[in-house]
């Protein structure tokens, strides 16, 4: 009997991982192409316009998801709709993108403010994880998975709200980030009427900005900090097995026990970008710093995978500095491109979501194969590709 209930608890977590893989390759293959062309448009017609479009969409997909909830006869594979709304304009890649090159804008006459302000955007991520992990755990586990979807619908009306009623574009008298012309505008309609294939000029604008011969040796830095993004995303699915993982035997969490986990950890990796960062700039350089934050992260996954118990668990949030890559990478990446070439952040984004898809399939793929003998072998990937930003570095 206790043999056969292990196995169903196998078979429960090689299906939710296959089920966790689907919902990440819909949402990462449809979001590509918007991610590709929202950050050019977003030049021409205003960072806060395209922003809110992600937003709307993801209040769409709670109204599914609430709706699995109410309808009994729903199959849980109807979330993969709910996947593919949020993928039509970018999902989060979107609004990261479109909020970093807005960030680019604010600071273009201060690297050093810019840098800093990348790295409070980028702590902004783990707090807004803290709190949503903290909740959902919480509503889940004492309410339902309706309460928790609500709170989701409504954590998107309270972003939409404040992108339409406070949040302001910065356009700067001659900016190319200024609406266009009337003669701009007949050009473009012009353009528009004699190919069907004028949304592409956003596209072929995105991959100008990457490609583009500069000066030195600027192409080549700024093709490997993106290959660093590249591979930084694909270690941040580990969400997708995280809790799976930490679900299954010996760890065993409860689901507001994984929240707990979480929201600490993500406290603590935007402690690390809001508190220890901008005290560490005053000592070492960034570079040097976003080297330590990946020997850190790397560190982080070694012990995961070799966890057997909670404070094993637990110990794993050495992790603390490991945001500082990510924020120093935008920084330098936004520095090396022109402000009229913020759409470099469009091909960046495009490439998160390619990672986020090949990350799904490498890892969602990998844990039911490694569960029966080393279920934390994915972690140790992780790892290998810390090490890899390390050296790219």
């Amino acid at each position: 009997m206790k043999l056969n209930h292990h196995e169903e608890d196998e078979q429960v977590e090689s299906q939710a991982s296959y089920i966790l893989l689907f919902y990440t390759l819909i949402l990462s293959l449809v979001s590509i192409p918007p991610a590709m062309l929202l950050g050019s448009w977003s030049d021409r017609v205003g960072r806060r316009h395209v922003l809110v479009l992600p937003f709307i969409l993801s209040l769409l997909s709670g109204g599914v998801l609430v709706a699995m909830v109410l309808v009994e006869t729903m199959s849980v594979y109807w979330c993969l709709l709910a996947a593919g709304i949020i993928g039509l304009t970018g999902g989060h890649v979107s609004i990261f993108l479109i909020s970093f090159s807005y960030l680019a804008d604010i600071t273009i006459d201060s690297s050093s403010s810019r840098t800093l302000r990348m790295a409070v955007a980028e702590a902004m991520v783990f707090v807004g994880g803290m709190v949503g992990f903290l909740l959902g755990g919480f509503l889940e586990q004492w309410f339902g998975l309706l309460e928790a979807f609500i709170a989701y619908i409504c954590c998107h009306v309270f972003a939409i709200l404040y992108i339409v009623l406070w949040l302001r574009d910065p356009r700067p008298f001659g900016s190319a980030l200024s609406f266009p012309s009337k003669e701009e505008e007949e050009q473009t309609s012009s353009e528009k009427s004699q190919s069907g294939l004028f949304i592409l000029k956003y596209a072929k604008l995105s991959f100008q900005a990457v490609f583009r011969r500069r000066s030195g040796q600027d192409r080549l830095k700024l093709q490997l900090l993106i290959l660093c993004t590249f591979i930084n995303n694909l270690v941040s699915i580990e969400t997708a097995i995280l809790l799976l993982y930490l679900k299954y035997k010996p760890r065993e969490f409860t689901t507001e026990m994984f929240g707990a986990y979480n929201s600490a950890r993500m406290f603590l990796l935007g402690f690390g970008l809001l508190g220890l960062f901008p005290l560490l700039m005053r000592c070492f350089r960034e570079m040097t710093l976003a080297k330590l934050s990946a020997v850190f992260r790397a560190a982080s996954y070694v012990l995961l995978a070799f966890s057997t118990n909670t404070w094993m668990v637990f110990l794993a949030v050495v992790a603390t500095p490991a945001g500082i890559t990510q924020a120093v990478i935008r920084s330098l990446s936004s520095a090396i491109v022109g402000p009229d070439e913020q759409a470099m952040f469009s091909f960046s984004a495009s490439v998160e979501a390619t990672c986020i898809l090949l990350g799904a399939v490498i890892f969602n793929g990998l844990y039911p194969q490694t569960l029966p003998t080393f279920p934390g072998f994915p972690f140790i990937i992780m790892a290998g590709f810390c090490i890899i930003v390390l050296i790219l570095m």
